[in-house]
């Protein structure tokens, strides 16, 4: 059984790590899904204890679905004070499975929020306070919403009146154990026992179809109750079984309900054959196997048929087989190898296509198309040819038409630009 304790305010991840640096500690949603995922595959309880003020409605709400979409059995005990949203967290377990200490208290009130969640303003003008007044009344409405979901689960996981809830969640007061019992929170107060180190109170136990004998040593048993304080048997929360052998012999589970299981607590050391055929191995004081009826006879015949030899026919067939699965690989390898060389040739294509090309900028491209549409490298080489005492810099091209175009030509500029950018890589080599 894995336990699970919540002794701390539920607050989010944020502030659980900011409390830890200053060394205390809380109890938010990540940290109860790292403790479920921790918990061994074979265990399937969970003691919940819980000791706490409550916190954040949202971290609350998401611990109370990760217990119970956990698949797990779960116990919880009211250890101290359980209020606010910790009360939530505690309805995880059915109302079976709900106890608390005589002494321990619980509070159920109305969510509540520490602060106004808003701006705040040097100057509050009435623009300003009117959407002030509608952010607080979206808050209210917000919070009347969670009271409402409270509400319906208190009620259904209580069976209390809905107005007896309703009326205690206003007055937001602690009430006490016996009163948390008529209201439905739980089902039993556990009283502490410390008159000895640790009872062994015996109860009937059920295992498979047939229910195993348990005999109560009565006079022990009275001794037992009188020195924790009970009457009577029917007073006390059992908390352990004695089961009886088919053979007589007779072993104590640490388990309260439920059939044992590998990884119980128990006692003394031996292998117990019950009388539906299961065999209990305790090792350790310690469940370390139990074996259904007829599972040797199924482990003993599969190790015997493990043990026969194979007939020459079935090597045969063995060796036919396996000599299709190595043609098979062969086929798939000559598939691959033809893939391979495919591949190579492509890279090979592609490398030889790229190699020799230059990556271009746009503006050189538009050089590039510009000279091409004036008549490509025959004209730009001839025009190159050509000497002129004027440079790129002094020499400017007019119109004398009707004085509205540019002065220079879409040629004129792209030959000047051009020359420009050579000029520059010239100077930049030099």
């Amino acid at each position: 059984m894995a336990i699970l304790k919540i002794y701390n305010d539920i607050v989010d991840e944020t502030e659980r790590l900011f409390l830890r640096d200053i060394g205390a500690d809380g109890v938010c949603y990540k940290s109860i899904t790292e403790f479920l995922e921790s918990i061994d595959e074979n265990d399937s309880e969970i003691d919940l204890r819980i000791h706490c003020k409550g916190g954040s409605v949202v971290e609350g709400w998401a611990i109370y679905d990760a217990l119970r979409d956990s698949g797990k059995t779960i116990k919880a005990t009211i250890e101290g004070e359980c209020s606010s949203m910790a009360t939530i967290i505690l309805l995880a377990a059915p109302k079976e499975r709900r106890f608390a200490y005589a002494n321990a208290t619980l509070c159920i009130h109305n969510p509540a929020l520490c602060y106004l969640e808003s701006d705040y303003y040097t100057r509050l003008t009435a623009d300003k306070l009117d959407t002030l007044a509608e952010d607080i009344k979206k808050q209210a409405d917000m919070l009347r919403e969670e009271q409402t979901k409270m509400v319906d689960l208190y009620v259904e996981r209580t069976g209390a009146d809905r107005a007896e809830l309703e009326s205690l969640m206003s007055k937001d007061i602690f009430i006490n154990m016996a009163r948390a019992k008529e209201l439905g929170f739980i089902s039993e107060t556990v009283v502490p026992i410390t008159a000895f180190n640790k009872p062994k109170f015996k109860s009937s136990k059920q295992m498979a179809q047939k229910e195993s004998k348990v005999q109560v040593k009565q006079g022990l048993l009275d001794r037992l109750l009188s020195m924790a304080g009970f009457s009577r048997l029917e007073d006390v929360r059992m908390v352990d079984q004695v089961i009886t052998a088919a053979d007589g012999s007779e072993f104590t589970v640490e388990r309260e309900d439920g059939d044992p299981k590998v990884g119980d607590k128990a006692y003394p050391n031996g292998t117990y054959v019950l009388e539906d055929g299961t065999t209990i191995v305790i090792e350790g004081e310690v469940i370390t196997d139990i074996i259904e009826p007829g599972a040797e006879e199924e482990e003993q015949e599969k190790n015997e048929n493990e043990g026969d030899e194979p007939t020459v026919e079935e090597l045969q067939k063995e060796v036919e087989e396996l000599k299709e699965k190595v043609a098979e690989d062969e086929q798939q390898k000559e598939e691959l190898k033809k893939e391979v060389e495919e591949l190579k040739e492509t890279v090979a294509e592609q490398a030889k296509a790229l190699k020799g090309t230059v990556a271009v900028s746009s503006d050189e491209k538009k050089i590039i198309d510009k000279v091409n549409g004036a008549g490509g490298l025959a004209w730009l080489n001839k025009i190159l040819s050509m000497k002129s005492t004027y440079t790129a810099s002094n020499r400017k091209f007019v119109d004398h038409t009707d004085g509205n175009r540019s002065e220079e030509s879409p040629t004129q500029k792209a030959l000047r630009e051009a020359r420009e950018k050579a000029e520059a890589k010239r100077k930049a080599k030099a």
